[in-house]
């Protein structure tokens, strides 16, 4: 069941929970259309080419920039491009070791 479908969880007002829905359709309807309109046709670098300098592991990708850059482009355009675009893309950014999850998790 769907977490819209089970109501707000303890302590959260029916009318907070309605918002944080709507919060949660509408960023995800602007990255659709950051993918339609930007990543569609300029894929983004594979986070280990963008910041070789940041190990897999590193804090860097759980706050600030390279978060936001794994959220916001990365794993969009692995939801939202095509297997086959998918594929080329995986034979083009071969993922090292420690980045191989990330293919397949995403």
């Amino acid at each position: 069941m769907a977490s819209n479908e089970i109501g707000p969880p303890e302590g959260v007002s029916a009318e907070d929970w309605e918002v944080y829905l709507k919060h949660k359709k509408d960023w995800e309807a602007m990255l659709q259309q950051r993918f339609e309109n930007e990543l569609k046709a300029t894929p983004p670098l594979p986070p280990w080419e963008k910041f070789p300098e940041y190990e897999s592991g590193n804090i860097f990708w759980r706050m600030g920039t390279g978060e936001e850059y794994l959220t916001d482009y990365f794993t969009v355009y692995l939801k939202y491009a095509s297997k086959d675009d998918i594929q080329a893309y995986k034979l083009k950014y071969s993922a090292p070791k420690t980045w191989e999850s990330w293919y397949n998790e995403n």
